[in-house]
This record gives C-alpha cells, sequence and structure tokens, in this order.
C-alpha cells in the first residue's frame, strides 16, 4: 500500500533552485504550436492545467 501512495502522490520536497525547476516541455494537443508547459508534461487531453506561450525577446522592430 506504501509503493502505491507514494506512486500516486506527488513529491512534496520544495524546489531548491532554478535548477531543480523543471524544463518546459512542449504541448502534445498543439504540436504545431509554440506553446509549452512550464509545469511538466501535457495533460491537456485529460483537463490538466493550459499552456503557456513562450516569451519573446520583446516588440518586433
Amino acid at each position: 500500500m506504501a509503493t502505491l501512495l507514494r506512486l500516486l502522490m506527488p513529491d512534496a520536497r520544495p524546489l531548491r533552485d532554478e535548477r531543480d525547476a523543471p524544463s518546459p516541455v512542449p504541448c502534445a494537443a498543439r504540436p504545431g504550436t509554440p506553446f509549452r508547459h512550464v509545469d511538466g508534461p501535457c495533460q491537456c487531453f485529460f483537463g490538466g492545467p493550459a499552456p503557456e506561450f513562450p516569451p519573446t525577446a520583446g516588440s518586433p522592430a
């Protein structure tokens, strides 16, 4: 039972610094777009969090 709980429960450890943060993942539901999930793998098909558009370097000149 303890093994099953460890699989179902997310890891509650706080992030120590920026290097521990997950890297952005492309959105599987929108493969031709630059949308990324900054919080982990794409869960759009299951009602998960929406993807974000990657930041730009500023307004075009």
